[in-house]
């Protein structure tokens, strides 16, 4: 039987330079570029901090050989003293304890390495659907009829606003758009929701270390099908308990905390709603000047 000095705090993390280590019940995994290393906590020796220039907390190994320098397996930096300290004392107090003859193994022997357990990537789409082609066919038929129609009664100021107002338009309807989605996703959600959690199952950094990167969450629907999806976030970013609608999940995934949805979707349509009105009150206004000149 293992005896510690405490339980592992699984899921005890330090990201920084030299990849990122988290703590489970039986081991640390390091993942660095694109590999992940498997350490038994059999095999360390203890996780040391140095303080030479940025704080480093590094895994050193047991030896086979009395009185040998242990091996440094990884070296990881950080900005966060704190962090550095808090995850070298978590990884200390989980190591079980051995005497002296018990420590006398190869721990580089025991660390084993394998890729990276990314999620399958999704197949490349096409640049755009035919959805958005149709979409953006019916937008450059627009701006033309909106320069043709002032233009061919001889009228050159209205096509000049027309096209400096015309990227306002675009934005408009992609805020059209997003409040449109929203209010299908809520409807679907609060009729036809199943609750389920999504764990997570990849993560890619952000630019710099103290950025947020992505992180790929994974969740199974009642038929079997594994979805995927990303949000903003940190490689301890915990499971998440969500909703989706079982006829359509990769279209309408949300929080399942339904109070959640509903303000996200208030903020959508105070600010969707009058966007949608004032860009319809512009297209009347201006086509009707226009039809007139």
């Amino acid at each position: 039987m293992t005896v510690r000095d405490a339980e592992p705090a699984a899921g005890t993390m330090l990201r920084g330079r030299g990849g990122t280590a988290y703590l489970e019940r039986e081991s640390v995994e390091l993942d660095r570029a694109g590999i992940r290393l498997v350490i038994p906590l059999d095999a360390i020796e203890t996780v040391h901090v140095t303080r030479d220039g940025r704080p480093t907390a590094e895994i050193l190994l047991n030896s086979a050989v009395a009185r040998a320098e242990p091996a440094t397996v990884c070296a990881i930096s950080s900005r966060s003293a704190e962090e550095v300290e808090a995850f070298a004392c978590a990884v200390n107090a989980a190591l079980p304890r051995q005497d002296k003859a018990e420590r006398r193994i190869d721990g580089a022997a025991l660390v084993t390495a394998r890729e990276h357990p990314w999620p399958p990537r999704p197949r490349p789409r096409a640049f755009l659907s035919p959805g958005r082609w149709w979409a953006c066919a019916t937008l450059a038929c627009l701006f033309a009829a909106g320069l043709l129609l002032p233009v061919s009664a001889g009228d050159g100021r209205l096509p000049q606003l027309w096209a400096d107002a015309f990227p306002g338009f675009v934005l408009g309807c992609l805020v059209a758009r997003s409040t449109w989605r929203a209010t299908v996703t809520w409807w679907l959600l609060h009729r036809y929701g199943v609750t389920t959690v999504a764990k997570m199952a990849g993560y890619r950094s952000g630019p710099e270390n103290t950025e947020p990167g992505t992180v790929v969450f994974a969740f199974t629907d009642t038929g079997g099908t594994s979805h995927h999806f990303e949000r903003a976030g940190y490689p301890s970013s915990p499971d998440r308990r969500i909703s989706y609608d079982p006829a359509r999940p990769d279209f309408a995934v949300g929080s399942a905390q339904p109070w959640v949805r509903t303000l996200a979707l208030l903020i959508r349509l105070l600010v969707g709603v009058p966007v949608v009105l004032a860009m319809a009150a512009y297209l009347l206004w201006y086509f009707t000047t226009a039809s007139h000149c």
